[in-house]
């Protein structure tokens, strides 16, 4: 299974500043992992494993 942590950090950087660029203003509820796959681009595999990697909680509910 592939890890998030092949994924290059200047990538990931990369991903997050083109996400932001095309931010929308939706005050939806939604869980950590679905906020961190849209705004990284990556898939809900990817998105859980780096909110682990940095200590929280993938499916805390929050708002975008």
């Amino acid at each position: 299974m592939p890890d998030v942590n092949d994924i290059p950090d200047n990538e990931l950087l990369q991903r997050v500043l083109l996400s932001l660029h095309k931010r929308g203003r939706s005050r939806e509820k939604l869980p950590l992992w679905s906020i961190v796959s849209d705004k990284f681009g990556l898939g809900c595999g990817y998105s859980s494993q780096l909110c682990r990697r940095f200590g929280l909680d993938p499916d805390e509910i929050v708002r975008r």
